[in-house]
């Protein structure tokens, strides 16, 4: 095969191989499932042994003097990928003789699945743990908090609001206990092991669940207790008879097993105040966390941290800067941002002859999509598949069938599908057949990854507007672009030589038309090779066009065939007719 087809399938060959070479490359199976993890990491349950032994022995509420504190800080959404960095950071810190770990949280949340994984990593530990709240800690970050020996926190910061939810929808009884069940467990592991009150984890995960702060009358000991607890501990009442007396919430709290009076508390205790009515998920800022037991210190910065834990020195141990790379490219924005490059480069390079630039530029961008969600856990194999048989879809419209039909569409959206995903977390997450969907925690980053994308493709088909209108006249895009001093010799004057034409006229569609030089039926030349758009020169003068769907390389005749209003739509001159 030979001619512009066959150059025009050549191209595609050598695009689907790069596609096809970076599917390969990304399926490679990684270290940890599909974490691009260091392999040195040591596993949560086999951490690698600190450099220095602590002066005291690990436990609730009791640190080492004069330790060497490091800080590692958790930001943003909570999933896999966050515990593969703390790993990866904690080893680090522990090889470079740590005998404390502070975990700096910054976090509206996650996924369940990403936080009870970190949670029961951090109880692993050879070395105390403090959590350090320095802004939020909400749902899955409080999970993390009190799964360490203590928890401080800094001014203007707040912490709780654990209850698992669905965007938009409410969940049944039994789907919401099915839900809570690991989640409760987790906090009743982790009040036991660090001696915290654990209905005020309680209050956090179930609505209607009321906190007390009773007092034992013999031996002065205070606690946090819920309603059920309440009235057996201080009003001498029956477990049995205030289930099946109390409110619907009572009853709840009590057959959910989270109760924690016995028979010899009875009576024996005083309240002291109500903590929490109940009405509302438990949310405390740094004031109440600390009155309430929860927090152990309010600490601004280093400084207070370095002297409230009574360290030898404290430093951060940070990000790699592939990490800060891999999660700055996943970020929605930077999405839309690629989005725009990949669809401008491509139509660019559609515009022009061989390989460019702009091509680069797109398959860049189209890589960069593609490989760095893999690079975080941010992807499955599944999302790169639909990509590309969506891709592979759209490629056979446009070379070998005429106009723009249903495979074309089906390509877009399947290329759609694939980007939209392969940027969302999906473990914890449902599965639809084969392919495991993002959970309900990340459904808002589901909407924010179909808004930038929806953005970016607007925003390209805009810059393809102007391109088309003004490719020749663009700054640099012009120069990609052949710039004749001839006309041809089908539009010379009788007895005209070449150097002797008028230069060609750069004049747009409807200038054209408003002039009334052009009509169905003309015959000019391809200038800068249609794909499917671009432009032709009729009558010494160059004007925007665009074929029937097919690729027309520079220099072959064409006639046109249709006009609606600056559109003109040309077809490719048959030899024999």
């Amino acid at each position: 095969m030979t001619g512009p087809r066959a150059s025009q399938l050549h191209r595609v060959v050598l695009l689907l191989a790069l596609m096809m070479g970076l599917g390969v490359l990304l399926a490679a199976p990684t270290p940890s499932g599909s974490q691009a993890a260091d392999s040195a990491v040591p596993s949560a349950t086999q951490p690698s042994p600190p450099a220095t032994q602590p002066d005291q022995a690990a436990g609730p509420g009791i640190l080492p003097s004069g330790a060497n504190v490091a800080v590692i800080r958790v930001e943003g959404l909570i999933y896999d990928f966050v515990l593969e960095s703390l790993r990866r950071r904690v080893d680090r810190a522990l090889q470079a003789g740590a005998s404390v770990i502070v975990i700096e949280l910054d976090t509206p949340g996650g996924t369940v699945d990403s936080a009870l994984k970190i949670s029961k990593y951090l109880k692993t530990l050879p070395v105390p743990t403090v959590a350090w709240v320095r802004h939020e800690a909400y749902s899955a970050g409080i999970m993390i908090a009190a799964a360490c020996d203590q928890i401080i926190m800094a001014p203007a910061s707040a912490t709780g609001d654990c209850a698992p939810i669905v965007p938009g929808q409410d969940l049944s009884p039994t789907e919401r206990a099915k839900a809570l069940s690991p989640i409760l467990e987790e906090f009743r592991d982790s009040a036991t092991a660090n001696g915290y009150d654990y209905a005020l984890f309680q209050a956090m995960c179930v609505l209607g669940v009321e906190v007390y702060l009773v007092e034992n009358v013999h031996t002065g000991q205070q606690r946090l207790v819920n309603q059920v607890d309440y009235a057996v501990m201080v009003r001498g009442k029956e477990i049995a008879d205030v289930i099946g007396s109390g409110s619907t919430a009572a009853a709840q709290v009590g057959s959910a097993g989270l109760t924690i009076a016995t028979e010899a508390d009875r009576g024996r205790w005083r309240l002291v105040r109500q903590v929490h009515d109940g009405r509302t998920l438990l949310t405390l800022n740094q004031d109440r966390a600390l009155e309430a037991g929860l927090s152990q210190a309010t600490v601004a910065n280093e400084a207070e941290l370095q002297q409230f834990l009574n360290a030898n020195g404290v430093a951060r141990v940070d990000q790699s800067w592939s990490e800060d790379l891999a999660g700055f490219l996943t970020s929605p924005i930077v999405k839309g941002i690629l989005i725009v490059a990949l669809l401008l480069g491509a139509y660019i390079e559609f515009q022009t002859p061989g390989i460019g630039v702009a091509g680069l530029i797109a398959l860049l961008a189209l890589v960069t999509l593609l490989g760095a969600p893999f690079l975080v856990g941010l992807a499955e194999i599944w999302h790169l598949i639909v990509f590309l048989v969506g891709l592979a879809l759209l490629l056979i419209e446009l070379v070998f069938i005429p106009g723009f039909g249903l495979l074309g569409i089906s390509g877009v959206v399947l290329m759609f599908i694939g980007l939209v995903f392969i940027g969302v977390p999906t473990s914890g997450g449902s599965s639809f057949g084969p392919f495991r969907l993002p959970p309900p925690p990340m459904w808002n980053r589901l909407i924010q990854s179909i808004i930038y994308l929806m953005a970016g493709g607007l925003v390209s088909f805009i810059g393809f507007y102007f391109i088309t209108r003004y490719f020749g006249r663009v700054p640099l895009l012009n120069r990609l672009i052949l710039q004749e001093e001839q006309t041809s010799a089908m539009a010379l004057p009788s007895g005209a030589t070449a150097s002797e034409s008028p230069p060609a006229m750069h004049v747009s569609g409807d200038e054209v038309l408003g002039q009334g030089r052009l009509r169905v039926g003309d015959v000019g030349r391809v200038t800068t090779g249609l794909r499917p758009a671009g432009r032709a020169e009729f009558d010494g003068q160059i004007v925007d066009v665009v074929s029937l769907g097919q690729w027309i390389e520079p220099d072959q005749p064409v006639r046109i065939v249709e006009i609606h209003g600056n559109r003109i739509v040309v077809d490719v001159v048959n030899p024999a007719g």
